[in-house]
């Protein structure tokens, strides 16, 4: 039974997808639906976006392993989103663009900075992708035991399918259906654990689980480090661009970003919550198993199709948001201004994106068996793009004010985007801070000895 709940699911996310999926001729449409989202669309398809994989298995195991300051995972990026909200969602809504490239290139006037930066994202992105297409691997396979794969090409299809039919009109309109779902099921899973087990205090856990901000197993330089590498990520994420780019107004498009952030909130308390219930239960369990075996061990049949569903819809709009930001910027950002001159009419456009989305849903699935934990696949990916992104956006916005130029902001994204990468890979993790007050002396020092003609 809970299969087949699981099933139709994902045909009622196919169905929401492809019918009537409105005009999709025009690039405005596609690639933002048409700036007509109102503030609930957007509120709806930002949570959605938000959580992922990361924030289901992978802040429920965090939660599972350190306990309470696992919250700092989703906090971080509830924080930040007020920022996001509270200064800048207006002033992103305001330009007249589709992707965040575009916005550096309103800033900077540099077509090199915005073809580097489209690729920075779009390697980072394609990471994000492959772990929530995993996810929802893993989790189909709890009720198909022993066909990962057929799970992942199941999963997959479903979600590149209705983006090639609506592009961002159905991906956001599936999107609030798949919020609704992602509280309900979890929701109703932490609801049965308090009601089975007690309150967290209650449980039976090392010592210091329960301790927050920080405990033992998790610092103040941790908590830095999700500030800096996670949270960052949503005060200038692409994603989160793309949606705020789709808002049909600045006041939609800050009371949109603002009410993410409070949802959030509940949602990092409910899950990281899970993954303590786990550990109380289950002590010798992997940690990203948490969730899949409470669902099994403690959930009737028919609410655990449903609870799966919920988080197959949490995996599938993060995938889906990552997969269509990332084709629209390898479009509008490399193709058409480096192979096209600027030429191609918006039809062309639209139906060169709809390709692109096949070709890179398809190797993201292809790759998918390759994916690592999901929390250090998460990192590696934000990694990369916080450190040479984040500062170029944000000082982009009082560029003039601040007299940076784009031989600066090239610097910067370079600079701190590859020293990422060759740190992460020799793991020596604990130098990354450093390269962000690095990135900020680059930007300003070479603004200042290379001005522009």
């Amino acid at each position: 039974m809970s299969l087949a709940i699981a099933l139709i699911f994902l045909g009622v996310m196919f169905l929401i997808g492809i019918i009537k999926p409105g005009r999709t001729s025009s690039a405005a449409d596609f690639f933002v639906s048409g700036r007509s989202g109102s503030a609930l669309k957007i509120t709806g398809s930002l949570v959605a976006t938000i959580i992922g994989g990361s924030a289901t298995l992978g802040v429920a195991g965090l939660g599972f392993s350190m306990g309470l300051p696992a919250l700092w995972w989703l906090l971080s990026g509830s924080i930040f989103l007020f920022i996001l909200g509270i200064f800048f969602a207006e002033k992103v809504r305001s330009l007249e663009v589709f992707t965040l490239p575009e916005v550096l290139y309103s800033q900077y006037g540099s077509g090199t900075l915005r073809i580097i930066s489209s690729i920075v994202i779009i390697i980072a992105w394609l990471g994000v992708i492959g772990a929530q297409i995993a996810a929802a691997g893993k989790f189909m396979e709890i009720l198909w035991p022993g066909h990962f794969a057929e799970s992942v090409i199941m999963c997959g299809s479903v979600f590149i399918i209705y983006t090639i039919a609506g592009g961002q009109r159905s991906v956001i309109r599936t999107e609030v259906f798949q919020t609704v779902l992602i509280f309900g099921g979890i929701g109703l899973l932490f609801i049965l654990l308090v009601s089975g087990s007690g309150f967290i205090w209650n449980l039976q856990l090392p010592e210091g689980h329960l301790d927050f901000p920080v405990n033992s197993r998790f610092g103040y330089s941790d908590i830095l480090g999700y500030f800096l590498f996670v949270g960052t990520s949503y005060l200038a994420g692409p994603d989160m661009y793309s949606r705020i780019l789709s808002a049909k107004d600045s006041a939609s498009a800050r009371i949109a970003v603002i009410a993410a952030a409070i949802l959030v909130v509940f949602l990092a308390v409910m899950i990281t919550s899970i993954g303590i219930y786990g550990k109380s239960l289950y002590p010798g369990i992997e940690s990203e198993s948490v969730f899949p075996v409470l669902i099994m061990e403690h959930l009737p049949e028919w609410i655990k199709g449903v609870v799966v569903a919920a988080l197959l819809a949490a995996f599938l709009s993060s995938a889906n948001t990552c997969l269509i930001t990332s084709c629209i910027i390898l479009n509008s950002d490399i193709i058409n201004p480096l192979v096209y001159k600027n030429r191609l009419d918006e039809r062309k456009q639209v139906f060169i994106t709809r390709i692109l989305i096949f070709v890179i849903g398809s190797a993201s699935i292809s790759i998918t068996l390759y994916s690592g934990g999901i929390i250090k696949s998460m990192l590696f990916a934000l990694t990369a793009y916080t450190t040479g992104l984040i500062i170029p956006v944000i000082l982009g916005f009082y560029r003039e004010k601040l007299r940076l130029n784009s031989y600066g902001a090239i610097a910067a994204v370079l600079t701190g985007s590859i020293s990422a990468i060759i740190l992460r890979f020799l793991s020596l993790n604990k130098f990354l801070i450093l390269i962000f007050p690095v990135v900020l002396i680059i930007i300003i020092f070479v603004s200042f000895i290379k001005r522009e003609e």
